[in-house]
């Protein structure tokens, strides 16, 4: 797993579910952002973890009217931008999750909370810079993959 491999995970969603393009350059934090949610996970060893999303109001407001289909020149309300941020957060976490621990391991995701906008750390931060916006995602935790494999291998004679 390398950051290319998430950017383009993150990129790839933001492009299919919320229409939103990147623009090409490394993304840059914010001063401050707008919207931040997290997704929290566990894994088959036990192992936790959360991915957080941020987004500047740029993005946030885009991400929302994109989704909700609205036209040109009108904008979402509150409520609305905070849904779209969460279903964005929950779907970036579920393709996620594999590109960093393998297609073959079953996560549990928890729903997405809106946190209070903070800066942005973990094991991975990546800012993805977009035409209407920023987006950032943090990475926490750690799932061991040996200890993954340990904890989905069948015991020795089992039928599948």
């Amino acid at each position: 797993m390398s950051d290319d491999d998430c950017l383009m995970a993150i990129a790839g969603v933001c492009e299919h579910l919320a229409f939103l393009i990147p623009s090409g350059d490394e993304g840059a934090a914010p001063e401050a952002w707008s919207i931040q949610t997290q997704v929290r996970w566990c894994g088959p060893d036990g192992s936790r973890g959360r991915i957080v999303v941020a987004l500047d109001q740029g993005a946030a407001v885009a991400t929302a009217a994109n989704l909700l289909g609205l036209p040109p020149g009108q904008a979402p309300g509150e409520q609305d931008v905070r849904d779209a941020c969460s279903e964005l957060s929950n779907v970036i976490a579920g393709n996620l999750l594999p590109v960093l621990y393998g297609q073959d391991h079953e996560f549990h995701l928890c729903p997405p909370e809106e946190v209070a906008p903070a800066r942005l750390s973990g094991r991975t931060v990546l800012c993805l810079a977009l035409l209407d916006g920023t987006l950032g995602v943090a990475i926490q935790g750690d799932a061991d993959n040996s200890r993954i494999l340990k904890a989905v291998r069948l015991p020795t004679g089992s039928a599948p």
